[in-house]
């Protein structure tokens, strides 16, 4: 991991100072060159919906031909929540309920904004100023490698009554309640790019969003039909001082079907990505030591490792200091 180091953060570097010519202020470390992107492969193990009020599932045009889109919410929004699940778990944030931020008048920022709140961003208000943090990491659209036609599918349905009957109990008639459900078909491949730049991320938020996207979750809507119904797997990170346009997953659909790329096979699509990126930046870590790292992640919580434990109460003072000086008085 230390590769893409220079291209990241430091704990210790997260606020700066600057001064007036009277007085000395502190304040959020300032942007720098330096931009690092994590490649993601979602596999649909399940149905997955993607919609927002049609019943369509939702898609985008690619040179002409209608492919999947599910836009960055529909992983950011389960992601985010199970990062304040993880700080809750070592008792380091995770204070308030997801999106719903509340300060008290005077309270302490950091007693509300945390490790979180750096990571995926928040918003909030205390006698009446606005306190917004703007996510360290960005998400992308989820774009299906295949066209939508060939990964999305329909189901009919119905609201039957509890006695299992279409019989209207209420209106004494048969129900009208007949609808349909589009989904995504199981073995459909998405990729997904998840980037941070200007260096304002450290290792240590890194490994927390790594964490926090994990191995498999449930994702879309209405997903209390299907539970569990996306497998993420890591492609790489590709680092430089400058972004490239490469790792846009635009770009990255249009390349893998310009070079005949198995679309249906998560390894043959890692590797052919990989390839693609890492001759297209400074620094990069491959798929294989990536999931690595990530497996070794996991492992380390589950274990209830101490120096992961260690990990997070260190960059829990440190992200403590960030939102108190920047929100607070900044006056060192």
């Amino acid at each position: 991991m230390h590769s893409i180091h220079p291209y990241l953060g430091q704990l210790d570097q997260l606020t700066t100072e600057s001064s007036d010519g009277k007085d000395t202020y502190i304040h959020p470390a300032l942007k720098n060159l330096g931009a690092v992107s994590l490649v993601l492969i979602r596999e649909a193990i399940a149905p997955v919906i993607f919609r927002n009020a049609e019943q369509e599932i939702t898609d985008i045009d690619i040179d002409g031909e209608a492919f999947v889109r599910a836009v960055p919410n529909k992983f950011k929004y389960p992601e985010k929540s199970r990062g304040l699940q993880l700080l809750r778990a070592y008792g380091v944030g995770g204070r308030m309920p997801q999106n719903k931020s509340v300060f008290r008048p005077k309270q302490p920022i950091s007693e509300v904004y945390d490790l979180n709140t750096l990571v995926f961003g928040d918003s909030s208000t205390q006698d009446k100023r606005v306190l917004p943090v703007k996510a360290a990491v960005s998400y992308s659209d989820g774009l299906s490698l295949q066209p939508k036609y060939q990964c999305v599918d329909e189901s009919f349905h119905n609201r039957a009554m509890e006695d299992g009957t279409l019989f209207d109990a209420a209106d004494k008639k048969n129900s009208d309640n007949l609808f349909s459900r589009h989904f995504v078909k199981p073995g459909t491949l998405l990729v997904q790019v998840l980037s941070t730049r200007g260096r304002l991320l450290p290792p240590e938020g890194l490994d927390h969003l790594l964490l926090s996207v994990g191995l498999a979750g449930t994702y879309g809507g209405q997903t209390s039909v299907t539970g569990t119904n996306l497998s993420t797997h890591f492609v790489g990170f590709y680092a430089g001082r400058f972004e490239r346009a490469s790792t846009s997953p635009y770009q990255l659909v249009r390349h893998c079907r310009q070079h005949g790329v198995d679309l249906t096979d998560h390894k043959a699509l890692t590797q052919a990505l990989h390839q693609h990126l890492a001759a297209d930046h400074e620094a990069n870590i491959p798929p294989e030591a990536t999931q690595d790292y990530v497996a070794q992640l996991i492992a380390r919580f589950e274990a209830n490792d101490e120096a992961l434990a260690r990990q997070y109460q260190t960059t829990a003072k440190a992200t403590a200091g960030l939102f108190d000086n920047w929100f607070g008085t900044g006056k060192k």
